[in-house]
């Protein structure tokens, strides 16, 4: 007979802040399943598992897909899904707040479905972190735990850039062109987040390049290089934010916000509110786990 289990019922698990970890093991016939979406309530949740021993077919968004040993699948928890297991299996499954990830919704498109631990670099290296985070789970103290969460959603961040980079449209030496001069880029607004000053006029007149052909290089990136910027600044920010204690004022926000380039402290808010759908006090609530119900809601 065949076993269902819905991940809509009350799991055994572990919190790693506001992450929960499951652990699932059995045998095949074994199902597990998405519980039917009621009025949205499951749609801030993204559904992220690896399976260290057995195949699994995985069946979502009108598609079947292999899942084998050492791959990653993704699943919204808005949308039904199953995973059919074939044969003896251990399964982790991490249930993640959506707004953790901090992508936008058309990246992440890229994130849906099964990422092959023997073809992606990024799932490589998440996959040894959620094994051994799921089984150390219940040793960690409180302050490792929110480190390892915020690895995983760092590296799921990581996973959608790697696939998305694989869609880039035109010639293969234009695509190889532009995705050298999008590294160098990268590497110099890295290095130059807390100018004030970095706009494109200067990125472009330190690479020896127009700033029309700068543009060109990013639209083929799904975004500005102005938003990218952005993007990068509030990453940054959200990072340092998430290791604060709960005890500092709030001024410490906007100090936060002027080390990463941000002039104005209601810019970065408003900012840091549009790009991820929480305030920056909230979002801090939520990755030291004071806010962990809420999170889960």
């Amino acid at each position: 007979m065949r076993q269902t289990i819905s991940t809509g019922g009350q799991l055994p698990g572990h919190r790693l802040g506001a992450v929960r970890v499951v652990t699932h093991r059995g045998s095949a016939p074994y199902v597990l399943k998405s519980p039917d979406p009621v009025g949205g309530a499951h749609g801030a949740i993204v559904g992220v598992g690896t399976q260290p021993v057995g195949g699994a077919l995985l069946a979502a968004q009108g598609r079947q897909i292999p899942c084998a040993p050492g791959d990653v699948f993704v699943v919204d928890a808005a949308q039904p899904w199953e995973l059919r297991q074939l044969h003896d299996f251990r399964l982790h499954l991490y249930l993640v707040p959506r707004n953790l990830i901090g992508l936008a919704d058309q990246d992440m498109r890229f994130l849906w479905g099964v990422h092959r631990g023997t073809a992606d670099g990024v799932t490589r290296l998440l996959v040894p972190l959620m094994n051994t985070a799921a089984e150390s789970a219940p040793t960690y103290p409180q302050h490792i735990a929110r480190g390892v969460a915020g690895g995983l959603v760092d590296l799921l961040g990581a996973m959608a850039t790697e696939r998305k980079s694989g869609h880039s449209p035109g010639s293969r030496a234009d695509q190889d062109e532009r995705a050298a001069m999008a590294r160098r880029v990268r590497q110099f607004v890295n290095e130059n987040l807390a100018d004030r000053d970095l706009n494109p006029e200067r990125i472009a007149a330190h690479h020896h390049v127009s700033v029309r052909y700068l543009h060109k290089v990013f639209a083929g990136e799904g975004t500005t290089l102005s938003r990218w910027i952005q993007q990068r600044r509030l990453d940054e920010c959200r990072r340092e934010l998430a290791r604060l204690d709960g005890t500092e004022p709030a001024s410490s926000f906007a100090a936060v916000a002027r080390r990463w380039g941000f002039v104005n402290a209601a810019h970065f808010s408003r900012s840091f509110r549009a790009a991820y759908g929480v305030t920056p006090s909230e979002w801090r609530r939520i990755r030291t786990g004071t806010d962990a119900d809420a999170s889960a809601r």
